[in-house]
């Protein structure tokens, strides 16, 4: 398959968008339909995946799983993920859960925020029990900008008493938007009707997201790996899916709605750091639940990529 071949139609218009098709098309050479060899230890001991997936309305969700290490174990081949969610730290009102039984299109982050490591993995879902099988269809690794590093903690995750209370709504409340407001680090969730979900990951110095007027998220878009997987899945299916995990409160909010893309945008504050380029979120749905009393976290350092202010 050639690298242009891996991009759909949605990317390859995002990609000229931002006169970037060229890199994309040499970042495209990192892309496999395994999970690349490099990357099985890396993958063995990781504690977090974040996924995106779709409900029965074709809504899209992001979300949060939180596991002991060799949690994820790749398959012999290499063509597979297999996930333990006996250990993982299952919260009962994410969305995930259901969505994985009836839509098989899963998009998956594995990032390791201690390192700023990362590692996409999208395919198709089967869950046997316990046992969550994804069948890897595209793998690729990211680079490590706009990361604000943390030392997170949980012990014994799949034997946590998980908390039960749920908050949901339309529109947005105070508690709400102070917690974006204070987020420095989300998690994005997309889709494409035959390339499947996605998910990535959004960061930024706190207070990045903005809110406007009318309760519309308004989000700069920095320069990254130029493929514009999230932007190109918006240009032909707006349905997204955003989780702002809040160590701090334990607390996670999972919003969906729908994003619309600004290009070529006035920035006198350099607030996208050169590009020029903007995203809104306008939101359906949201979801807050709570994090398990034990984790803990600790604040390293933000990224050094992060934008300059003028």
């Amino acid at each position: 398959m050639g690298n242009a071949a891996r991009f759909h139609e949605g990317e390859l218009i995002a990609q000229r968008n931002a006169q970037e098709t060229e890199i994309a098309a040499r970042n495209a050479a990192n892309v496999d339909q395994r999970i690349i060899r490099g990357a099985l230890p890396f993958v063995r001991q990781q504690k977090f995946l974040y996924a995106g997936s779709i409900d029965q309305q074709g809504r899209v969700w992001a979300s949060v799983l939180i596991g002991e290490p060799g949690f994820l174990q790749p398959s012999e081949d290499a063509g597979a993920l297999l996930v333990d969610l006996g250990r993982v730290a299952r919260q009962p009102f994410d969305p995930l859960w259901d969505n994985i039984r009836h839509d098989e299109r899963l998009g998956l982050l594995l990032l390791e925020l201690q390192t700023r490591r990362r590692l996409k993995i999208n395919g198709a879902a089967e869950l046997d029990g316990d046992t969550l099988t994804v069948h890897v269809t595209e793998s690729v690794p990211i680079c490590p900008r706009y990361i604000q590093r943390r030392h997170i903690t949980l012990e014994e995750p799949g034997r946590q008493s998980m908390p039960h209370g749920v908050l949901r709504g339309n529109a947005l409340g105070g508690e709400q938007l102070a917690l974006i407001a204070r987020a420095d680090t989300f998690f994005l969730a997309s889709v494409h009707e035959s390339h499947g979900a996605d998910c990535s990951h959004r960061g930024g110095p706190r207070g990045f997201v903005q809110v406007l007027p009318n309760g519309v998220l308004r989000i700069p878009d920095y320069n990254g790996n130029s493929m514009f997987n999230s932007f190109g899945n918006f240009l032909l299916n707006p349905q997204a899916g955003l989780v702002f995990p809040d160590y701090e409160q334990r607390r996670m909010l999972q919003l969906n709605g729908t994003a619309q893309m600004f290009w070529d945008q006035p920035d006198p504050g350099n607030a996208t750091g050169g590009t020029g380029r903007f995203w809104e979120f306008t939101v359906t749905h949201w979801i807050e639940t709570q994090l398990p009393d034990a984790l803990q976290m600790e604040f390293v350092d933000a990224s050094p990529f992060l934008p300059k202010g003028t």
